[in-house]
């Protein structure tokens, strides 16, 4: 289709159909451009390579690939905003110029665009706290002397625990798990301070890794951790 042109609605097509064809037409060619110029407009006072960084993400959950629920909901909303301001427009016109349509008539779609790149900058925020914190665990760790060189950590009923070198449970003995609780604090927190307390050399996890982030949290804060299916 022709962006600076007027597009003739077709002959035999019904308006909504070519409502959905304009739809995504401006989705699949406008989406990348305008995210950027959104991101270069919103955060001018970044680096070039954070905004880079922010623009990624943003494209990364704006894709129509993206499997993330969320993703997929303010996808169909964005495709649902367009196809109405189409259709209105349509209905009193037989002709559209995309450009002009684009940039006078979906701010409500520019809108939620603007609020994808401010989501994905903050989670870019977070995501570097989050390193921050591993780092400083990490070196804590490194200097900390050792309370249990190797320990296991094992799921029982789904839970996770800690077991010395002699499969013997010593969660309770480093974490009292009362206290956590009362702070609304998870099992998974009990058991990733009780290892910071303990600081093993090695960790040994009875388990397959399927994706939990206390996992990779453990992997990315002790230097030598083991996987078994056990």
């Amino acid at each position: 289709m022709e962006l600076n042109t007027a597009v003739n609605l077709p002959q035999g097509v019904d308006v909504y159909e070519f409502a959905v064809q304009i739809t995504g037409e401006i989705m699949s060619r406008f989406e990348k451009p305008l995210l950027k110029k959104i991101t270069e407009s919103e955060f001018y006072y970044s680096p070039p390579s954070e905004r880079a960084e922010i623009l990624s993400l943003a494209l990364k959950h704006a894709s129509a690939e993206s499997t993330d629920a969320m993703d997929t909901i303010h996808y169909e909303r964005r495709k649902a905003l367009i196809r109405e301001q189409a259709l209105d427009y349509l209905r009193e016109n037989n002709y559209i110029i995309i450009n002009g349509f684009v940039n006078f008539r979906l701010e409500d779609y520019k809108n939620e665009l603007k609020n994808l790149c401010h989501d994905a900058a903050e989670e870019l925020y977070a995501m570097r706290e989050y390193d921050e914190f591993l780092n400083m665990l990490s070196f804590f760790i490194s200097v900390q002397s050792p309370k249990e060189s190797l320990v296991h950590i094992v799921k029982k009923d789904g839970i996770l625990r800690i077991h010395n070198k002699r499969h013997k449970d010593i969660t309770d003995r480093y974490c009292e798990e009362a206290i956590f609780e009362d702070e609304g604090f998870s099992t998974e927190d009990i058991v990733l301070s009780a290892l910071i307390t303990i600081s093993p050399r090695k960790i040994i996890i009875h388990d397959k890794r399927e994706n939990e982030r206390i996992y990779d949290t453990i992997t990315s804060v002790f230097p030598d951790v083991e996987f078994t299916a056990e």
